[in-house]
């Protein structure tokens, strides 16, 4: 059966922005979905996370991924790390990215492992961003779908998706969970 985690970004929980709300709907359609709260993400730390993961993921050809911001390059490093290459169903990457962050270098220790580790094996994914998101610029995900070889979305509003910017609710990333189901 499909099980979906949830990842959220930097100085977020599993109970902001529209996390519940995916949660919701998710089980709404009987899928079995995971919002994980990592820790300290305040002052995250690459090792931190990594372990986390780790200890709440169960990896199978039936996972599929949701990931915010910090939470999409997160996703990328614990999956690159796995001794063993596993399928996945699929990823949606919300306002991510892979490289660093001009307007967030303190996140800096996540995009450079990452370069360090091998090649991700391909699978379904989907990159959305906004053209108004003054967090992490689009730029940063039109490379990431570039670079995954992902479905690109790319809206002309949501800013980061965040609950203090009013988006409460995304209704694309449910679409798209739906189509990796």
């Amino acid at each position: 059966m499909t099980q979906v985690y949830i990842v959220h970004g930097y100085t977020a929980n599993a109970d902001k922005n529209w996390f519940p709300w995916l949660d919701q709907e998710l089980k709404k359609c009987g899928v079995n979905c995971e919002r994980l709260n990592m820790p300290n993400s305040d002052n995250p730390s690459l090792e931190g996370w990594l372990n986390h993961l780790a200890e709440e993921v169960e990896l199978s050809d039936q996972t599929i991924f949701v990931g915010h911001s910090l939470g999409c390059i997160s996703i990328l490093n614990f999956l690159a790390k796995q001794q063993k290459q596993i399928k996945i169903k699929g990823a949606v990457f919300v306002s991510g990215f892979y490289q660093p962050v001009e307007t967030i270098p303190e996140l800096s220790a996540f995009t450079n492992y990452y370069t360090t580790l091998p090649s991700l094996h391909s699978f379904p994914s989907y990159v959305v961003s906004a053209l108004d998101d003054n967090i992490v610029h689009h730029k940063y995900s039109d490379e990431l779908a570039v670079h995954l070889k992902a479905d690109y979305i790319r809206l002309s509003q949501g800013g980061h998706f965040l609950d203090k910017e009013g988006i409460t609710e995304l209704p694309i990333v449910l679409e798209l969970v739906k189509k990796l189901i």
